[in-house]
């Protein structure tokens, strides 16, 4: 029987007293619970020998209430990202073209551009190659239509929609050769097209495999840029003060006297179709030169700078993030030079390196060996394409002689018939990395009884001039493939004179079949056939010594948060999921966190 329930009939038992009573006849009729009011005459039926046994179960039922209330809270209670912050990154040179037509031909240029223009594809650093301002896209079942459909979402900084006019106007700009885009050549003789309000479509005159690969260059505004003829687009502003529809957008740049950017600073776009960025400000600062990059690093006038030198790495502050990149760093002979024209001297060259030496002491493990000119990638075995130049030093010495440079009793350099000296200088960039390799390799000749020296140019002279004419007998260079494998730029025999990167002047008809049979397709067997074959006819002929693959090193403060980088093409691509990192938490309840 409940004693909080009124009886149907009768008198109130005699057993109880009269408060007992008073409490039952306020009882409402039929009610299961009292009230709250009702529930405050309790006490009252308690006897005093029954209130210290009420009041400590009390106690406990509160108690034990407040302890699985914060119990539950604090084991759901969990950490997330939250938007505020400022971060300050080093990059080593200047901006000169926010503008992504340009963009590519200067690292600055291309890391801004990331983060303030998006292309039709982007490279993810966990997914890889996958569609940015294109929602979805189809490919003919001839391999030349490729017809993509732009997201609804996209808008500019300025607050209007990014239309197909915007994409038909950026590719039509980089094909016309009177503004001078480095891209031009990617583009040439490929038509584009409106479909409707949201479509465009490109044709290409026969099959290219890595061709979505190469949509992932920034839209322009049409509105913005249009009015500006091919005379006037290098010189406007407008590539200082982009409008771009990605993830940060343009805030204020500060010059010095002279002139010279000092910094440049983005605001998060608060619209960005892909979610809003965490962080709330970038700002980049620019030095002329690793060193004075990596000191304003450690004096944390900087957060992080763009690239570290690996042999630099346990000096400086901060997180070290090291993903892949699909880069082979070679050294490169100039087959028109007549010092290393001949093959027993290239084969001799390459036998008195020592790759592991280079890999383990230079690059502290932060690369792996390469004897191929196909990134690993597409082979499962390193060697699976053979080595012809495996160390040994008794191999090089012996085909020294064969090439006619002979060591005379008492000699400690290699002379020919006419009594000259092999002398040997290594070309490089000024950049730590390759500078330190550059010298182990020419320790490693001294072995070997040969002269060698280290030129070394700075990233200008050497792309402008050194590239651009050709000018080295042996390159020690690093060779970006892109996402796509394709070798195309590099040993194709079209390649040969700028701007194209045959660094070594090969030109081998079967390579050239090989390379253009592997990007006419997009079945991935065919092309390591094809690629198998392409390597067996470098291998024939030496014009380089593959040396390692490399990772790319970024170093940022430890307060930022939310980097996650497992693979990248190129060093701007570590932006590729910028909007989710983060430097400010909150703490929500585990149910609420998404």
């Amino acid at each position: 029987m409940n004693p909080f329930r009124s009886p149907k009939s009768g008198p109130v038992s005699s057993g109880h007293s009269e408060k007992q009573k008073q409490f039952f006849r306020s009882l409402k009729k039929g009610s299961r619970f009292p009230s709250f009011a009702q529930l405050t005459h309790l006490p009252k039926l308690i006897s005093k020998r029954e209130r210290p046994i009420f009041w400590t179960a009390a106690v406990v039922a509160l108690l034990s209430f407040v302890f699985i209330f914060v119990w539950g809270y604090t084991t759901h209670l969990v950490i997330v990202p939250a938007h505020g912050g400022t971060y300050t990154e080093g990059l080593i040179g200047s901006p000169q073209f926010i503008n992504p037509i340009y963009a590519s031909a200067n690292d600055v240029d291309a890391d801004i551009s990331r983060l303030v223009y998006s292309g039709l594809m982007k490279w993810d650093p966990q997914a890889g190659l996958i569609p940015d301002l294109a929602e979805s896209y189809t490919v003919s079942d001839d391999e030349l239509v490729y017809t993509l459909s732009l997201r609804s979402d996209a808008m500019w900084h300025d607050g209007t929609p990014v239309t197909p006019r915007d994409i038909i106007f950026t590719f039509h700009t980089i094909q016309n050769p009177d503004y001078g885009s480095p891209l031009n050549g990617t583009f040439r003789g490929v038509s584009i097209e409106q479909v409707d309000e949201r479509t465009v479509s490109f044709t290409l005159d026969e099959s290219f495999a890595p061709f979505l690969s190469t949509l992932g260059v920034g839209i322009l505004p049409a509105d913005y840029w249009g009015e500006l003829d091919p005379g006037t687009m290098r010189l406007a502003e407008r590539n200082l003060v982009p409008i771009g529809s990605g993830p940060y957008k343009f805030d204020t740049l500060e010059k010095d006297t002279l002139g010279v950017i000092k910094s440049y600073k983005l605001q998060r776009n608060t619209s960005y179709y892909a979610g809003t960025p965490f962080i709330n400000t970038f700002i980049f600062k620019f030095y002329p030169d690793t060193v004075s990059a990596i000191e304003a690093l450690n004096s944390r006038r900087v957060e992080g700078i763009a690239f570290a030198p690996k042999d630099q790495l346990s000096k400086l502050n901060g997180q070290i993030v090291t993903p892949s990149l699909p880069q082979i760093t070679a050294l490169f002979f100039n087959l028109k030079k007549d010092i290393v024209s001949d093959k027993n001297m290239r084969v001799a060259l390459g036998s008195a390196i020592n790759k592991d030496i280079l890999v383990q002491e230079i690059l502290q493990n932060q690369a792996a060996v390469t004897n191929s000119p196909v990134l690993s990638s597409y082979h499962n075995d390193s060697t699976v394409y053979g080595n012809p130049t495996p160390f040994d030093q008794s191999v090089a010495r012996a085909n020294l002689d064969t090439a006619g440079w002979t060591v005379k009793e008492g000699d400690t350099i290699r002379t020919n018939k006419s009594d000259e000296s092999l002398i040997l200088t290594i070309t490089t960039v000024d950049q730590p990395e390759t500078v330190s390799v550059a010298e182990r390799i020419a320790a490693m000749w001294r072995e070997v009884e040969i002269d060698a020296r280290i030129e070394i140019k700075s990233p200008t002279e050497f792309r402008d001039v050194t590239l651009k004419n050709r000018d080295y007998s042996l390159l020690l260079s690093g060779i970006l493939m892109g996402s796509d494998p394709d070798p195309y730029p590099f040993w194709h025999s079209s390649q040969i004179t700028a701007p194209g990167l045959n660094l070594s002047q090969f030109a081998n008809r079967d390579a050239d079949g090989y390379i253009e049979t592997a990007r006419s397709t997009t079945n991935i067997e065919e092309r390591r056939t094809a690629y198998a074959s392409f390597a067996d006819q470098i291998n024939s002929v030496v014009p380089a010594i593959f040396l390692y693959q490399p990772t790319y090193t970024y170093v940022t403060a430890n307060k930022i948060h939310g980097i996650e980088l497992e693979t990248i093409v190129v060093p701007s691509d570590r932006f590729g999921r910028v909007q989710a990192w983060y430097i400010k938490t909150k703490k929500r309840l585990s149910f609420l966190a998404s």
